[in-house]
């Protein structure tokens, strides 16, 4: 989200200060009203109504948390969506610009793109489950980002909060990313079967340049869409005043989708994307070490192919079958003197299928049911090698290997009399890690359940409960990782395998209401508030121990050896709540979510130091129809992090955070072109989000023409 920040709230007043406002808002968000009449989709919520220009539409239907069609709004949990009217709002440079006002929701990693991990609910990134078009992105590398994508691409993004293993499996305890990719429909100007797109743009914060095209065609049963983009910019300008050296950036990106319905209810569609991405950077691009340079060139490939079957009105075919594979990775050439002979090269490439049914029926006694049923199969395999010497040779801290999960999941969605709706799911997972270079292999399952439950006891108001499981495998370089960590001065620290490590698992117990209500007038005022706990146990996490000083060590001035692992250690608890508010009305809106969390480690009472602050959203504007304009602002409000995290490095200030945007259309009718204008940091203000001496971009100003024939 396009903001800008207020000088940092120093104290624990100020912090006081947010969560009152948190409270107030909430009271006044419930405190509008007369009744709002719902209709009964498919799914089981509420129909949509069209979409605002919100930065959370709550109206959105999702996928991602069931699985089935689902309005945002009604679903037992919190889902944030952020559709193609927002993104267009934003015009996003990267995925911290969506994501970044959302409760519970965070980017850390500095500003640089290709350093963006995300983080929900206080769970780390290998807790977040990332999606592009359904596609897994399990890339994970040494301080590296786990997503590569082209912000302009995108369609709509989808988060969703707290553990969903028992649709998703693996790694899904924070919550899940999902993104979703442009269709021709979604460009098309109305009652044209070919049309094409160019765009160009400029930002200010690091002189990035942007320009795209696109041509994309709807015509009897054929559907395509192809588009390129480029992303030139330079060195990012901070809140001090000073450039963030080696964080200039080039990216390319490409797309074709085809989609074929040789009948009604069958449809065929492929999907190929590809990123290219340059920099030279730090080996860290999440740290501020300068010693350590290389030219970083990044690229990313996924293909996917869909087949959607539903046959008429029936009621026991809504098959859909996805295969699909994706490839990440990073060659590093050294730039600096100490890596003149550097190239290193790693890969991840998951591929996967999935086959899900969805049937519906109706029974005497036990209600109406929607089943959601299928398999999920994928595999991981990671390749890392040095070609310092000419020969590919393996990094031991990297070590090579495959992932294998096979999977079997259902959930149902059960209507019960009394105005209840009840969603139990369970899901069986196994898997199995093998190195390349170890005989040994490690095996396990998991059984992962789910029950939601809906109560709507009036048409604007209802309550809902939540519980769900989630559970976390453990990676290859988590069991097989060896080899020399690094060494300074008279400290060594070596890494050595955890060739017993167990899943990290969690439990998550969530409740909450959802409030509508549509006015005499057409306003529209919804709320929706969460309050929630999540119980983890053998959590992985890295184990230092302190060993006597080998001879061999001590010989070359070595005074303190240690080894490193990955460990099953104490559980820990994270607590909190999330709320999201919108009100709407023909001219104007306003939006926006608040979030709190706390964490405790199991047995030492001490607090985890990816624990995010307090934090408060609002954004707001108005449509001026006659000129075809729309003006807004932005406000994000952060608390400090001092009473959150143990470690001095993670007590981060807080900070208000402001921002600006407008969109003007000055062509009406054919050809169709929109202005937009976003201005990010207003006060031009220094700040840091994750670790104290990390600042955030400066003030940042973009524009961007588009113009669609």
């Amino acid at each position: 989200m396009h903001t800008a920040n207020l000088p940092p709230f120093q104290s624990a007043h100020r912090a006081g200060t947010l969560r009152q406002a948190l409270a107030v808002t909430a009271l006044m968000a419930t405190a509008l009203g007369s009744p709002f009449a719902h209709a009964t989709s498919r799914a089981g919520g509420s129909i949509a109504e069209p979409p605002s220009d919100a930065l959370i539409n709550l109206d959105a239907i999702t996928v991602s948390s069931t699985r089935t069609a689902w309005r945002a709004f009604d679903v037992p949990g919190m889902t944030s969506v952020v559709d193609s009217r927002a993104l267009d709002l934003l015009q996003p440079q990267s995925m911290d610009d969506i994501l970044r006002a959302l409760p519970n929701v965070e980017l850390f990693g500095g500003p640089r793109r290709t350093a963006e991990v995300p983080r929900i609910r206080g769970r780390n990134s290998e807790n977040v489950l990332i999606l592009i078009d359904g596609m897994r992105q399990n890339y994970g590398g040494g301080h590296r980002g786990r997503y590569f994508i082209e912000p302009d691409l995108l369609r709509s993004v989808e988060i969703v909060r707290g553990p969903n293993s028992a649709l998703y499996g693996s790694g899904a305890q924070g919550g899940i990313l999902s993104m979703e990719t442009k269709d021709a429909s979604d460009l098309l100007l109305p009652g044209r079967q070919y049309g094409a797109r160019l765009k160009t743009g400029y930002t200010s914060a690091n002189d990035e340049s942007f320009a795209g095209a696109a041509a994309y065609g709807a015509s009897g049963p054929v559907e395509w869409l192809a588009s390129v983009t480029a992303r030139d910019g330079g060195d990012i300008r901070l809140g001090t005043g000073e450039d963030l050296p080696f964080s200039g950036s080039e990216l390319r990106a490409a797309m074709f989708k085809a989609t074929w319905r040789p009948s009604p209810g069958q449809s065929l569609s492929l999907v190929h994307d590809t990123a290219r991405e340059e920099n030279v950077q730090p080996t860290n691009p999440q740290g501020s070490s300068l010693s350590s340079i290389v030219n970083r060139k990044t690229k990313v490939e996924g293909s996917r192919a869909r087949y959607v079957l539903h046959p008429g009105q029936s009621d026991w075919v809504d098959l859909e079958a996805v295969l699909y594979r994706v490839k990440t990775g990073n060659r590093d050439l050294g730039v600096s003197a100490s890596l003149v002979d550097r190239d290193e090269r790693r890969s991840v490439q998951t591929t996967g299928f999935n086959l899900i049914n969805r049937s519906r029926l109706e029974t005497p006694f036990l209600g109406k049911h929607r089943l959601a049923y299928g398999v999920d199969v994928f595999g991981d395999e990671n390749v890392a090698r040095r070609f310092d010497t000419g020969v590919g040779l393996p990094i031991q801290t990297s070590p090579e290997g495959e992932v294998d999960y096979e999977a079997v999941f259902i959930q149902d969605e059960i209507v019960l009399p009394g105005a209840v709706t009840l969603i139990p799911g369970l899901r069986y997972d196994k898997f199995k890690s093998k190195a390349v270079t170890e005989a040994f292999s490690s095996s396990d399952d998991d059984l992962s359940l789910k029950l939601g439950v809906i109560w709507r006891p009036h048409s604007e108001f209802f309550v809902f409960g939540l519980y769900s499981e989630g559970f976390l495998t453990p990676d290859v370089a988590q069991i097989f990782r060896t080899g020399q960590h690094f060494r300074i001065g008279s400290r060594q620290q070596d890494f050595v395998p955890s060739l017993g490590l167990k899943p990290e698992t969690s439990h998550n117990y969530e409740g909450g209401f959802g409030f509508e209500r549509k006015l005499a007038s057409g306003a529209r005022l919804q709320t929706k508030l969460s309050v929630f706990l999540q119980d983890s146990h053998d959590t992985i996490s890295r184990e230092v121990i302190i060993l006597p000083v080998p001879a061999e060590l001590a010989a070359v001035g070595i005074t303190q050896y240690e080894h490193s692992r990955a460990a099953n250690l104490e559980g820990a608890e994270f607590k909190g709540s999330e709320l999201e508010f919108g009100y709407t009305t023909e001219t104007w809106f306003i939006n926006g979510g608040a979030s709190t969390l706390s964490s405790r480690i199991d047995g030492t009472g001490k607090r985890v130091s990816t624990t995010p602050a307090d934090k408060f959203s609002v954004q707001g504007g108005k449509r001026f129809a006659a000129a075809r304009l729309t003006l807004g602002g932005s406000a994000l409000l952060v608390g400090n992090r001092r009473s959150k995290v143990e470690e001095p490095q993670y007590q981060t200030h807080g900070y208000a955070d402001f921002g600006f945007f407008a969109v003007w259309q000055p062509i009406s009718g054919y050809p169709e072109a929109t202005v937009n204008l976003t201005a990010s940091n207003l006060f031009d203000k220094a700040y840091a989000r994750d670790d104290v001496g990390l600042f955030a971009t400066g003030r940042s100003v973009q524009a961007t023409l588009t113009v669609r024939f």
